[in-house]
């Protein structure tokens, strides 16, 4: 795995730091060896209990949300329209986001539907934390947005595998680095439309 290769890199580096001093003797440089490591072990452990505060900070605010979105959309009366599978409105025709791209080749600009434009953006924009390496954080995180009528992502909710806050916090980052899209459009008009996107987190073994 990437981070026992990384944690092996910095226990070489400091081995071969302690061993070259030659006023140590070998008793004293595996003490000193033990000191290091045990103050690395601390300072992880540190790192890890303020992380899970703001786990827990994190799931207390997502209750409050949505405790306070489910009063207020008791408060609001409105007529209930029917949608398709798609989210969209019943419409006699209807259209995906869709991003319009150049081609580096012909200098043209081209059509490329949001499902293949964003599993390109998410490998180009992906970066695993490394907090969650050192930590061995894994898992997928299922982000649930919308593209809204200007074609622009807004994020409604995250779910990732447990304690894995840092993990949801980059799969967002990733969704709101989209660029705006051509939004969806029910008989021409535009209309906000809802996804469900996985991103993956996997360690190498």
């Amino acid at each position: 795995m990437r981070f026992v290769f990384l944690l092996f890199i910095s226990f070489l580096v400091v081995n071969t730091a302690v061993a070259q001093d030659k006023n140590l003797s070998t008793q004293d440089r595996l003490k000193e060896l033990a000191r290091l490591k045990k103050e690395s072990d601390e300072r992880k452990k540190i790192e890890w209990d303020a992380y899970l505060v703001r786990v827990q900070e994190s799931k207390i605010a997502k209750q409050q949300k949505k405790q306070a979105d489910s009063i207020e959309k008791s408060k609001i009366t409105t007529t209930v329209v029917k949608e398709d599978d798609l989210g969209f409105t019943k419409c006699t025709s209807q259209e995906l986001p869709y991003y319009k791209v150049k081609n580096l080749t012909t200098g043209l600009e081209e059509q490329v539907s949001f499902n293949d434009y964003i599993r390109k953006h998410i490998y180009k924009k992906f970066r695993y934390p490394e907090f969650a390496m050192d930590h061995e954080l894994q898992g997928r995180v299922m982000v649930y947005f919308l593209i809204d009528k200007e074609g622009n992502p807004q994020i409604k909710d995250v779910l990732g595998p447990k304690n894995g806050l840092i993990l949801e916090e980059e799969a967002v980052r990733i969704i709101k680095s989209l660029p705006k899209a051509i939004p969806a459009n029910c008989d021409g008009k535009p209309v906000t439309i809802s996804y469900a996107i996985p991103v993956m987190f996997q360690m190498e073994e």
